[in-house]
């Protein structure tokens, strides 16, 4: 593998905002799959909210919480492994 000091400051910010709008595609069809019945049995939600963590449109969809069984940790392990392992493949091992 080669150094990226050659490419081009565009080429790998646009490969960035593919992964980046991409991860929400994704996030949202395991959201979809997983249904909101197993989210709130797998993840727990915070309990206060403030105007900062206020959700959005989406909100409640990308919201999964944090992980209390051990399905959760898999859904949680599946969905950023998969994010982080599509997005380093794709910044630094596919060629340019």
């Amino acid at each position: 593998m080669e150094g990226l000091e050659h490419v081009h400051p565009l080429a790998m910010c646009g490969r960035v905002m593919t992964i980046f709008f991409a991860s929400f595609v994704y996030i949202f069809l395991v959201a979809k799959y997983i249904g909101p019945e197993r989210k709130a049995l797998w993840f727990r939600k915070r309990k206060k909210y403030t105007f900062f963590n206020r959700r959005g449109i989406f909100g409640e969809d990308f919201n999964f919480g944090y992980p209390v069984t051990w399905q959760g940790c898999l859904a949680f392990l599946a969905i950023y492994g998969v994010i982080f392992g599509a997005g380093y493949l794709y910044i630094f091992a596919y060629p340019y």
